[in-house]
C-alpha cells in the first residue's frame, strides 16, 4: 500500500514518467492494472467509489495498491472522517457523541480511539522528529528529547 496524490491524471503521469519509488526497495513503480472498488464514506455527501490503481516494481516485481492521500488503508472512512472524530474526542467528546455527530456506528469510533492510543507514542515521536527537521528553531514538547534521541 503506497499513499499517492489524490489526482488520477497526475499519478497516471508520474507512473508512466518513473516517478513513483517502490517502498520495499526503492525501485520504479509502473502501472499494473487496478485493485477492488471499494467504498469510501466522506464527510458530506454520497460514499465514493475508487478503484485504486495497482503498481508494480520494475526492479523487485512486487505490486502495490496506490491510494489516494485522503484515504486510509484498511478503513472504510476518508481520512477527514476520522480526523474530524479524532479531533472531537481530543476536545473532550466521548466515543458516543462522535459517533452520533459523524453517523458512524459507536464501535466504529470506539476503535479509532483505541487504535490512536495504541500507537500515540509513535505517532508522537514522528511528529516530534518531523518538527525537530523541518523547523527553524523549534520548541520541542516537554519529554521530547529522550524520544528524539531514541527514534
Amino acid at each position: 500500500m503506497l499513499t499517492v496524490n489524490g489526482d488520477r491524471d497526475e499519478v497516471e503521469r508520474q507512473l508512466a514518467g518513473g516517478e513513483l519509488a517502490c517502498p520495499s526497495c526503492g525501485g520504479v513503480l509502473g502501472g499494473w492494472g487496478h485493485a477492488a472498488e471499494r467504498r469510501v464514506r466522506v464527510l458530506e455527501g454520497d460514499d465514493v467509489r475508487l478503484r485504486p490503481r495497482r503498481s508494480r516494481c520494475r526492479w523487485c516485481g512486487r505490486t502495490h495498491v496506490l491510494l489516494p492521500v485522503w484515504c486510509l488503508s484498511r478503513r472504510a472512512d476518508a481520512a477527514a472522517v476520522i480526523g474530524a472524530g479524532l479531533e472531537a474526542a481530543a476536545a473532550g467528546s466521548g466515543h458516543r457523541k462522535v459517533a452520533r455527530v459523524l453517523s458512524r456506528p459507536a464501535s466504529t469510533v470506539r476503535r479509532w480511539l483505541r487504535r490512536l492510543a495504541v500507537r500515540a507514542e509513535a505517532v508522537r515521536v514522528f511528529f516530534t522528529m518531523l518538527l525537530a527537521r523541518t523547523g527553524p528553531d523549534p520548541v520541542m514538547p516537554a519529554g521530547a528529547a529522550g524520544g528524539v534521541a531514541a527514534a
